[in-house]
Parts: structure tokens; sequence; C-alpha cells
């Protein structure tokens, strides 16, 4: 895969075949004013697409509180509480873990009633964890904490990450976080894409505004006008996922 053409056959054979592949957009680290912030929503604005802004509780300022509800398209998740790093010296960096299970829990709770504070409708009580990375002992209370849904990365293992919590994925990442930590370039992310698209369950872009450079931004404002415009992709809000996540 290594063409905006060869992605479009893809697509075509899909409607082809009368699939429907569910596409939704998420985009993590949201809560502090930026200028990404602001052209990030412009983009959604003009696509008229949904968006689903993963906001951090303890980051979120007036002025963006106000930018975000004043957008039509921007559904807010939950990003974690404060996005700090509890994790042992040397494991991998993790928020909603690290430490006792009713300690994060009492964390998301507060951080639940800071973001239904600011935005009422707009917010959707589904956790997205800092580095989508969550302690399993976290998970099996999301839905007595008052989460109706959990989203990570990559391809789901079940419908529900535990019961009657449905698990909602992204599923593309532009950046190489590995490396350069700028855009990875159109080779592999249309790959990625075109094996994503095979996948059994709705299919995830997800964008970090904080660090996207030009390359990256003109990726993702050519590969929105192309699926929002093609008869085998459907861009749903998060809430649609929720309701049918099959």
């Amino acid at each position: 895969m290594s063409s905006w053409g060869e992605l479009e056959a893809v697509l075509d054979e899909a409607a082809q075949r009368g699939d429907m592949i569910r596409v939704w957009w998420r985009d993590d680290d949201a809560g502090h004013s930026h200028p990404a912030l602001d052209r990030l929503l412009d983009l959604a604005e003009r696509h008229g697409l949904p968006i689903a802004l993963a906001v951090v509780p303890m980051w979120l300022g007036a002025d963006v509180q106000g930018r975000i509800a004043a957008s039509g398209q921007a559904t807010v998740l939950q990003h974690g509480y404060r996005h700090a790093d509890h994790a042992a010296a040397g494991d991998k960096p993790i928020e909603v873990g690290g430490r006792t299970a009713a300690h994060c829990l009492a964390e998301l709770r507060e951080g639940q009633a800071r973001l239904e504070d600011a935005f009422g409708a707009a917010f959707l009580a589904m956790l997205v964890p800092p580095w989508n990375r969550i302690d399993e002992r976290v998970i099996e209370h999301l839905t007595e904490a008052g989460f109706r849904g959990l989203s990570t990365f990559g391809p789901r293992e079940g419908i529900e990450a535990a019961p009657g919590l449905p698990l909602i994925n992204t599923h593309l990442d532009p950046v190489d976080w590995r490396g350069s930590r700028l855009f990875v370039g159109e080779e592999p992310a249309l790959g990625r894409l075109a094996e994503m698209l095979a996948l059994d369950e709705p299919v995830g872009i997800l964008t970090h505004h904080l660090v996207m450079d030009e390359a990256g931004w003109r990726f993702l404002d050519q590969l929105l006008d192309l699926l929002a415009h093609h008869p085998a992709a459907r861009f749903c809000a998060p809430g649609q996922l929720l309701e049918h996540p099959a």
C-alpha cells in the first residue's frame, strides 16, 4: 500500500461488496489553549465531521472550554485525570494504574464531575486512559464509576472491556513515536489503514494536535476528505458507536 489510489481501490471493493465501514476520529491531550487545537476544530468544522476530543480534566482552562463548547462537531471524552505517570521505575508510562484501583477511581470520578460540569450534554463518559494503558483492576469498576465506554488503541479482543462496558478503539496513529515523533509518512500510514479497514469493528483515526507537523496536517486533511465522501465509509460520533458497538 503506497498510494491514495490504492487506498481508494480498497474502499471501492468494500462498496462493491455492500460493506459499510464505520469510522471515527479521536484526538488526544486536549485541555490547554493552543493554536493547534483551534486548527483541529476548524478542520472538523470545515469537513463537517464529528470529532471526539479526549480532554485532560485538570488541564482544562476556561478559554479552551469555551472554544470546544462552541464547536458543533466535538464530543468530549475523559483523558484520565491530569496525565501524570505513576509507573514504577523502568515500566511503561501509566496514569490509570501504578497505584490502588480505589485511588485511580477516585481521581477518575473527580475528573468526570469536572467535565460534566464544563460541557454538559457534549460530554460522553467514555474513558481514554493516557498512553492507552489501564490497570485491569480498574477496568472492572468503571461502570460503577459511571463510565459508559472505554477507548484504547489497537484491534480489540472483544466488544466489551468488561460486562456492560463497550470497547471502542482507535487503530491509525500517524505519528512516529519511536523515531522522529513527526508524521510517519504516507506509505506506512496508508498501509496501516488498509489493514485496519478489514477489521470487523469501527475503525478509529487517532491524532495528537499538539505534536502534528505540516505533513501530518496535510495527510489528515486529505484522508478526512476521502473517507467523508466515499460510499463505503461512514463517520460516526462516539455516542453512536456506544449504542451499536458490534
